[in-house]
């Protein structure tokens, strides 16, 4: 009996060897561990996203690609390259400078037309006031007024043609006056231009229009000073009255304000440019102030007014103007990361 037992027991264990059997066929489960070897490869192709990632790197190169814009400021006879601040085209995205203007009419023009031609010329002068497509500085429209003709004590009305130098002067005379008496409803005159508009082609010293800083030079170290610029009706219309011919006056006369700056306890408005200043040859207008003026007749300080009724060729500014005018006292900057 002992002896058919343990042949049952060996006979038994003879039928469990199909188990090893059976953990081999488990075996291929390690095949389809191996089929997901695959998604290795499936990780491989994600590696373009690191190629799509070196191209964006050429992101970078983009502002080296706008660098050649700054030769289109390049004109004949202009003095070389025209060095910058670094950082300047990279401040635009984070800082705004900013000018308030008023437009004060004494050429009896009506509130509806005023406002018009007011933001007409701020438009322009916007769109001058730029580097490669940015803005440089913003002029924004903070009021307009228009009173109608100035008069005479006599009751005659006053035409540009009558009003002399001195009268222009910062300090005296009735255009200290006029921006006296409206700079009293100005809720910040001091980051302000007041731009008086006169009738008549103009003024008695044959300018069209001039533009500087009204206050003593303690005034203006303090931040306490506004800008003025005075206009003739010719800065818009030819001697043959054409509403169609705009000119570059009031972004001209805007520059004279922003670059005026003490050196040495004195004012001075000279552009800051490297194509200034303006050279007197005989084939060139005349110049009473040539250091205020630019040698480039694609500039806007160019001392003549320049057509702007094409889009496409408007007068420009450079960098080194640029940034002159940003450190006006006039200039409101703000870092728009703070706001």
């Amino acid at each position: 009996m002992k002896d058919k037992l343990d042949k049952l027991k060996k006979d038994k264990h003879k039928l469990d060897k199909p188990k090893k059997a059976e953990h081999k066929l488990d075996k291929p489960k390690k095949a389809e561990h191996k089929l997901d070897k695959p998604k290795k490869a499936e990780h491989k192709l994600n590696k373009p996203k690191k190629e799509e990632y070196k191209l964006n790197e050429d992101k970078k190169n983009v502002y080296r690609l706008d660098k050649p814009k700054k030769d289109k400021h390049k004109q004949p006879g202009n003095q070389g390259s025209i060095q910058t601040a670094s950082l300047f085209l990279f401040n635009q995205s984070n800082v705004s400078y900013t000018v308030n203007v008023v437009g004060i009419f004494y050429n009896g023009e009506t509130i509806e037309q005023a406002t018009s031609r007011f933001q007409r010329d701020v438009e322009i002068a916007n769109n001058i006031w730029t580097i490669n497509g940015r803005s440089c500085i913003r002029f924004n429209i903070t009021k307009v007024i228009a009173p109608g003709l100035l008069g005479n004590p006599d009751g005659t009305p006053r035409f540009a043609e009558s009003i002399n130098p001195l009268e222009l002067q910062a300090n005296t005379g009735i255009i200290n006056q006029i921006i006296e008496f409206h700079k009293q409803d100005i809720t910040n005159p001091n980051h302000t231009i007041f731009v008086v508009y006169f009738k008549g082609n103009a003024f008695s010293n044959g300018s069209i229009g001039t533009g500087g800083i009204q206050g003593n030079s303690i005034e203006f170290a303090n931040g306490n000073v506004h800008g003025r610029v005075i206009i003739a009706d010719r800065s818009i219309k030819t001697a043959t009255n054409d509403p169609t011919r705009q000119f570059n006056t009031l972004a001209h006369e805007i520059g004279h304000v922003l670059f005026t700056r003490l050196e040495a306890g004195q004012f001075t408005t000279n552009d800051p440019s490297p194509t200034a200043p303006y050279i007197n040859a005989p084939n060139k207008p005349f110049d009473g102030s040539p250091a205020s003026h630019n040698n480039n007749i694609r500039n806007t300080m160019w001392p003549v007014a320049l057509e702007v009724t094409n889009p496409f060729m408007l007068p420009i500014i450079d960098e080194a103007q640029c940034i002159q005018a940003r450190k006006s006292p006039l200039v409101i900057v703000q870092n728009l990361f703070m706001q």
